[in-house]
């Protein structure tokens, strides 16, 4: 199973109580790669510094939550066990360029190392504020 992912969201609806973290996070990325993610027949995940490696149904409260660096190995831990769980034979990780957010480097190297340690096949997509560049 191909699974398109990416990392949370510091945007959130801040509604009390769970949502679905595809409502909960406020994103045109999140949103882009769930579309793409339906439309290709791929699972879709996200990424998140709190919960881990999570699908779009997941529900979530609101928080407020940056992975740290010594998070990365536990966060790898459990996204590996996640992509073994689901079933994960590639991975296409959707993310901004570095460069606009030196955050998401933490995100991608969790996910590359759990992918690697699964002998996941990894694929690195950069998304751009009018969607996807290299996308199928």
């Amino acid at each position: 199973m191909v699974l398109f992912a990416t990392y949370c969201s510091a945007e959130k609806d801040a509604a009390a109580g769970d949502l679905p973290a595809i409502e909960r996070y406020q994103s045109e990325r999140i949103s882009g790669v769930y579309a793409n993610a339906q439309f290709a027949g791929a699972r879709f995940g996200i990424l998140s510094g709190q919960y881990g490696l999570i699908s779009a149904d997941h529900p979530l409260p609101y928080y407020d939550h940056l992975l740290q660096m010594d998070q990365i190995p536990e966060a790898t831990k459990n996204a590996h066990a996640t992509l073994v769980a689901w079933k994960v034979t590639e991975v296409k990780w959707f993310s901004v360029a570095f460069e606009m957010d030196p955050n998401v480097q933490r995100y991608r190297t969790v996910i590359e190392q759990a992918a690697s340690q699964a002998g996941i096949d990894f694929d690195l997509t950069l998304w751009e504020p009018t969607g996807m560049l290299g996308l199928i």
